[in-house]
């Protein structure tokens, strides 16, 4: 599965929004019940009628061969002549451009760019999506609406109880923690520094031999005194002071300070109660501590001094030269998962067979808290799937019907996405256990295959499992998403306006550009000790909310609990 932008963007990556009865039995199985219809030439069937529909998924990259594999068999199936978008979703000015011309797809999601579900339909791009439709030709997607509260109120068309602006998707890959640390453990065995608990390999081959997983954690205090011994004790044996003990990088913050940040319980971009009173992260006395930390680091000389012109990805490059200590990765980075070959720190283990890596819990901080941000604020559903404003209610049927096959059937949405098993794919271990690794000939994805191109970034546990190595499957099961852990590790906001309740969307747009770059740069600042942060800190916070800062959190304060939002039904 195509994850080079992904992210965990995989980043993100992600918060857009989205929708009883007709489709769902009693016993709770899906039993869809499309009309029967007749054409001019008499044809019986749901599909009776053949209809042209322009379609995009989330994953397109504008690179799908007219009249491929996939195309064909959906075409077949649903009666309809699918055209092709050639916009590459996962460009930001492509998206940019689609949207300002107006031309948008007759359904379509994006990777990169847009706008949010709301904003899109006060623009007159987007059309709204009956309740009833919805439960009538996508019951399986109205079932997971029903098991994911509360689902049925998100993506609600302004002054609307039972229309919809967007669809959503159901995005059980970010259940969990997503983030842990890791320690070079063959530079831990020569500085004779010993692991918080017991080790166990993550695999037995493909390098996962030698990455290790322990569930106990090393306290901030402990993890400083390696970082040290890392730069200065010659852990390579090189007889050179050449390593350090971290790297940061200039770009996506909230991931390499994930669980850094969760030590001190905060999340980058929520919120919390702070004295009983609702601040933003950014401007928490928890946060300035955790900036006095790596301050101190810095000028302890423990962290890369070229993490400021490093993006994320230069800074696997240099961690890949066998430089670097400690590097917070991703569950499925730690269990060698093939998408991401070339991230730190399993781009280095695959690269030198000499290297050993050990990942434990995140790091306890100084109150006894650690975990990360949860991926998402408060449940498993997020992004968007938009109806294009001219798009009658006929056809808004058939691409009801498509979506629910394509995305929430078994069988459809593993065949669009990963083709005939044995001549488009093969499993990567145990059949129906184990990932499926889509064959690099006559192409991996879109081209002349076709797959992934009119898919949405959504997936139950099953087709989690598909993109997913068993042995990721298993660090997941045996911790990141054990439900004590989630319940003591997962940090959420204390509000947030998930129901778009507020005018807090319209004010972010306003303001969030101005907002993030003084908090960028007070943050680069800070780190590599320009300044005393003590001394700085209440001009930074009075700036911020001189900004735009204090209206955003006047009308945040306006929003749910998360507490709330998390127990309605």
């Amino acid at each position: 599965m195509r994850k080079r932008a992904k992210m965990l963007v995989l980043s993100g990556l992600a918060g857009l929004l989205a929708v009883g009865g007709i489709g769902c039995s009693s016993n709770n199985e899906v039993s869809p019940a499309p009309e029967q219809t007749k054409d001019n030439a008499g044809k019986e069937g749901p599909y009776a009628k053949n209809l042209e529909l322009k379609l995009t998924g989330s994953w397109t990259k504008g690179k799908v061969e007219d009249g491929s594999w996939v195309q064909k068999k959906l075409e077949d199936m649903f009666n309809v002549k699918i055209v092709n978008s050639k916009v590459d979703t996962w460009n930001k000015d492509q998206v940019s451009l689609l949207i300002a011309s107006g031309e948008v797809p007759d359904a379509f999601a994006f990777t990169s760019g847009g706008k949010t579900p709301v904003e899109m339909f006060d623009a007159g791009l987007t059309r709204t999506i009956p309740k009833d439709m919805i439960q009538k030709y996508a019951p399986r997607y109205a079932k997971m609406l029903d098991e994911n509260s509360p689902g049925w109120q998100m993506n609600l068309a302004p002054g609307k109880k039972d229309e919809y602006v967007a669809l959503i998707g159901h995005q059980t890959h970010t259940e969990g923690l997503l983030w842990t640390p890791t320690f070079r453990l063959d530079w831990l065995e020569k500085l004779n520094i010993k692991p918080p608990g017991e080790m166990k390999a993550v695999g037995p081959s493909g390098g996962r031999e030698r990455v290790y997983f322990t569930d106990k954690a090393y306290t901030l205090e402990e993890l400083e005194k390696i970082l040290v011994a890392f730069t200065f004790d010659d852990p390579d044996g090189n007889g050179k002071n050449d390593t350090y003990g971290l790297s940061p990088y200039n770009n996506a913050f909230d991931t390499w300070s994930a669980t850094l940040m969760g030590s001190f319980g905060i999340g980058s971009g929520y919120n919390l109660l702070e004295d009983g009173k609702l601040v933003r992260t950014e401007i928490s006395q928890k946060y300035k501590e955790f900036l006095k930390l790596l301050a101190k680091w810095y000028k302890m000389g423990v962290i890369d001094p070229e993490w400021t012109t490093l993006n994320d990805k230069k800074s696997w490059e240099k961690y890949a030269t066998g430089k670097i200590g400690y590097y917070e990765a991703q569950r499925a980075y730690i269990a060698i998962d093939d998408w991401a070959k070339e991230r730190a720190p399993q781009n280095l283990v695959q690269k030198d067979s000499a290297v050993k890596l050990l990942a434990t819990a995140p790091e306890i901080g100084p109150g006894g808290q650690q975990g990360h941000k949860s991926y998402q604020a408060v449940n498993l559903l997020g992004d968007a799937y938009y109806i294009n404003k001219n798009v009658s209610d006929e056809k808004l049927i058939r691409i009801l019907q498509m979506f629910d096959y394509i995305n929430h059937d078994e069988e459809g949405a593993r065949w669009t996405k990963y083709g005939e098993i044995g001549v488009h794919s093969a499993w990567e271990g145990t059949p129906e256990k184990s990932a499926l690794k889509v064959k690099a000939d006559p192409t991996p994805e879109e081209g002349s295959t076709g797959l992934y191109a009119y898919s949405f970034r959504s997936y139950d546990k099953k087709q989690m499992q598909y993109f997913t190595s068993e042995y990721t499957m298993n660090l997941i099961r045996d911790f990141f998403a054990k439900p004590d852990v989630m319940k003591k590790m997962e940090i959420r906001p204390y509000k947030w306006d998930l129901l778009n309740q507020t005018k807090l969307s319209e004010l972010s747009t306003k303001y969030n550009t101005q907002l993030n770059t003084i908090v960028e740069e007070f943050r680069m600042k800070a780190i590599v000790g320009q300044f005393d942060i003590d001394k700085e800190w209440d001009g930074y916070v009075k700036k911020w909310l001189d900004a735009g800062g204090s209206q955003i959190l006047q009308e945040l304060d306006k929003a749910p609990k998360v507490e709330d939002l998390l127990n309605s039904k």
